[in-house]
């Protein structure tokens, strides 16, 4: 199995993977697992826990994506985050801060609201 990993790993690199969502045909990749005696939902199993690949599968093609690791900030300092934000946010020159009030003021309610549940359980607010 570890093979046909590889080689998945590999053809999604090829194709921009993991700056972009890589899709490939579902009937063929089902296909090419059976061929080698595997289960493709087996695979992506794996591709999900050893990896952080997500994949949806579709009736023409699978898209490959990077799992969101949210869970990443449960072992952070959080004071040595904020720390270092308001030191990134102080070296920025007045257009850039301009261009980040911008973005959050395009931002829809939904998207806001979410940002403030995260500073919420970050303990940011």
């Amino acid at each position: 199995m570890n093979e046909f990993i590889e080689k998945i790993l590999q053809t999604l690199k090829t194709n921009g993977f993991p700056e972009k969502r890589v899709s490939l045909p579902t009937e063929k990749m089902y296909e090419a697992a059976d061929n080698k005696g595997l289960s493709f939902n087996q695979v992506l199993e794996q591709l999900k826990t050893q990896h952080n690949i997500e994949a949806q599968i579709g009736t023409e093609k699978v898209i490959f994506s990077q799992t969101k690791q949210e869970s990443t900030l449960e072992g952070v300092n959080q004071e040595d985050m904020i720390r270092q934000a308001q030191e990134m946010m102080s070296q920025m020159d007045p257009e850039e801060l301009k261009q980040l009030q911008d973005m959050f003021m395009n931002m829809s309610p939904e998207q806001k609201e979410e940002i403030f549940k995260k500073g919420k359980d970050l303990g940011l607010i």
